[in-house]
């Protein structure tokens, strides 16, 4: 299992982010920073693989460095703070332009999206681990009950245990009518 907020090669959130563009011109198109001009060829060289823009993962991106693995990571917790404290998207968008110079709206909403879906996980993860807690104290409940033979006790533990893992699905008493 994967610990929470770990980097892991495997995630293709992050080669995603990592392949996105950070500008976009007036009309929302995604546009990479233009390469340097290239010197002129001197006659007689043989052009190489990487000048013709093989081996090159994006040719117009070929200037412009892509932001490393943790990098990425450290935008995505940064906008796991700015979305736990309910910023505005308005300032996050400004925000994300200040540090990471990222224009490109299209890019921000994928991170964004990258961040709230693993802020979902850590919530689920955690109310997982709160449950399995819960279960666990009220079983040491239930055991020191009926070992000192107050069974009332016990049983009232085990119907509460019943209820949080589901296998008792009607409440234990009717509701009273008022």
């Amino acid at each position: 299992m994967v610990a929470l907020g770990e980097i892991t090669p495997d995630d293709p959130a992050v080669e995603l982010l990592r392949d996105s563009a950070p500008l976009e011109d007036a009309d929302g198109n995604p546009i990479w920073p233009e390469p340097a001009p290239e010197e002129p060829r001197k006659r007689g060289r043989k052009r190489s693989p990487a000048s013709d823009g093989v081996g090159v993962r994006f040719p117009a991106q070929a200037s412009s460095k892509r932001p490393t693995r943790a990098e990425v990571e450290q935008r995505i917790a940064q906008l796991q703070v700015w979305l736990a404290q309910r910023l505005p998207t308005t300032h996050i968008r400004d925000q994300a332009v200040l540090l990471w110079g990222m224009t490109s709206y299209c890019t921000l909403k994928k991170y964004l999206r990258v961040a709230r879906s693993r802020m979902v996980e850590e919530l689920v993860e955690d109310r997982l681990v709160h449950q399995a807690e819960a279960i666990f104290a009220l079983q040491d409940v239930a055991r020191r009950a009926a070992e000192a033979e107050q069974f009332s006790a016990a049983v009232g533990a085990h119907r509460v245990l019943a209820e949080i893992t589901g296998m008792l699905r009607a409440p234990i008493k009717p509701p009273s009518a008022a």
